[in-house]
């Protein structure tokens, strides 16, 4: 007799031992399709920039341009968007920094004909601003998170600060 209670002791052990690892399975699974939600992968944010020529209002065309003469008045554009889905993020804080340290808050507006939305905002190039090459970034802040474009390191591409042709002379 004492043979047989153990027995049922003993299945009744196990089985409340299988329950509990079940449940114990389960609530692992649900645990971690929670954290799995709550912890979204951090978007893939793409910034692109570039420099275009609008020194004269009236004539201003979207030419990229990278060498600028003291007293022009230009203007940096970027774009901000989405790597998997390809689309402009509208919401992001977009600004440049000069390497002088000097910070410039950037706008979305409708650009060109096609009204392509784009970042930008105008600088104009102080007179007697130093000339050579100066180093800048656009920096965009997405979800917390910043993103930076920097143009490539080399010659043609690094904005440059020439000398103003009025302050050339014509002797030479």
């Amino acid at each position: 007799m004492f043979i047989r209670k153990n027995r049922g002791l003993t299945l009744f052990v196990l089985l409340f031992m299988v329950l509990i690892l079940l449940a114990a399975c389960r609530g692992n699974g649900e645990e971690s399709e929670a954290n799995s939600t709550e912890q979204e992968t951090p978007a893939n944010v793409v910034v692109k920039g570039d420099t275009i020529n609008s020194h004269t209002v009236e004539d201003a065309v979207c030419i990229v341009n990278s060498r600028f003469e003291q007293g022009w008045r230009m203007l940096f554009r970027a774009s901000v968007s989405d790597e998997n889905t390809g689309e402009l993020i509208e919401d992001a804080d977009v600004k440049v920094v000069l390497e002088t340290g000097e910070e410039f808050e950037m706008e979305l507006g409708p650009h060109g004909q096609e009204e392509t939305l784009l970042y930008t905002v105008p600088w104009e190039i102080p007179a007697d601003f130093t000339t050579g090459t100066l180093n800048y970034e656009i920096i965009a802040t997405v979800d917390g998170e910043e993103y930076t474009y920097e143009p490539f390191d080399v010659e043609p591409s690094k904005l440059t600060i020439i000398e103003s042709a009025e302050g050339q002379d014509s002797d030479e």
